[in-house]
């Protein structure tokens, strides 16, 4: 009985860690971004970017460079609509000038998240598909 009852337990807690596990990734998104960009006033390098929610109201994404070029934490401005995409996607505002700017984050089976709004003048969207 008692070996019955230390299987159960160490099911359960395998069990219970896996489904954190799923959660903590699915939160997260892993992009190579080929171009330098602007987030919240900071100019961020090309390279490989991990973007991941934080807090439990994922009201805040930390964009992480894998390479070395930093991390910002920047707030949502509001939460979009999920695409049902199974592969996720980062979209830039591309102003006259060259300058892109980080505007929206999809992250797979989750809302996607606006970040931004564009400053004046006339602007592109420029879209980064996770292969990941």
């Amino acid at each position: 009985m008692r070996k019955q009852v230390l299987a159960a337990v160490v099911v359960a807690v395998f069990a219970l860690g896996l489904a954190v596990s799923l959660a903590w990734a699915s939160g997260a998104l892993s992009v190579n971004i080929p171009f330098s960009f602007i987030v919240k006033d900071k100019e961020m390098p090309a390279g490989r970017y991990e973007i991941r929610t934080e807090g439990n109201d994922e009201r805040t994404l930390t964009i992480r460079s894998k390479e070395g070029g930093g991390q910002v934490l920047v707030q949502v401005i509001e939460r979009l609509a999920d695409t049902g995409a199974k592969e996720g996607t980062v979209v830039f505002d591309k102003m006259e000038n060259g300058e892109r700017y980080l505007s929206e984050v999809h992250i797979p089976r989750m809302d996607g998240f606006l970040l931004s709004i564009a400053g004046k003048g006339k602007e592109t969207h420029v879209t980064v598909t996770s292969k990941e």
